[in-house]
């Protein structure tokens, strides 16, 4: 004689299937997000190397002798934003700009007089982590590979022709300049992904 399920087995092998659809969708949004998040790091990696890459191919701006100009790209951890030429920058948005000011002797400082070219929004959920000390800041600066000063609120990274060094300057003062810097970008759900900036040009993205 056959015989079907009971309720019980039902109810049971309901549960299961419940049990690791839901296991199976939040191991997938975790996956998700992690991809988003990277996928974000990288853009930023680009839009540094885009700078790098007019100051190297020595962009015109339009503006008078201006084939002798930096390219450089500004960071805020602020909400509110830092402005940037006639734009602003903040912990969604960086800016791609032509140092123009001062005229003849670029400080590597974006201002009101600079040239804003590009802004770049930082999408995907994704913000540049807040300003702490210590390690997890959204921006920090150092020498090596290390981060030392954490306090940044700040940051600026240009491109002077011919070479594809990077100047990298904090909390908008040229003379607090290092050979190395840390963006920490924090996703919805919490996880960072790191984009280190060295002195020599390099820009690489640590998604641990």
């Amino acid at each position: 004689m056959n015989r079907g399920f009971t309720i019980l087995e039902l109810v049971v092998s309901i549960g299961i299937f419940a049990a690791m659809t839901a296991l199976v969708v939040a191991k997938y949004g975790n996956f998700n997000q992690s991809t988003l998040l990277t996928d974000t790091a990288y853009d930023i990696a680009l839009a540094l190397h885009t700078a790098q890459n007019y100051g190297l191919s020595v962009k015109n701006t339009g503006a008078a002798n201006s084939f002798g100009q930096p390219y450089a790209i500004d960071f805020s951890t602020s909400p509110g934003g830092i402005s940037c030429g006639t734009v602003t920058s903040n912990n969604k948005h960086i800016i791609l700009y032509a140092d123009a000011f001062p005229a003849g002797a670029p400080d590597g400082i974006c201002g009101s007089s600079d040239g804003a070219l590009t802004t770049y929004s930082i999408t995907r959920g994704a913000t540049i982590a807040p300003t702490k000390s210590g390690a997890g800041s959204g921006i920090c600066v150092g020498s090596g590979s290390t981060c030392a000063f954490y306090n940044i609120t700040q940051l600026d990274v240009s491109f002077v022709r011919p070479n594809p060094d990077a100047k990298i300057c904090a909390n908008g003062s040229a003379s607090s300049c290092y050979t190395y810097a840390e963006v920490i970008i924090v996703g919805t759900d919490g996880s960072t992904r790191t984009i280190a900036i060295r002195e020599n040009g390099q820009i690489s993205v640590k998604t641990q």
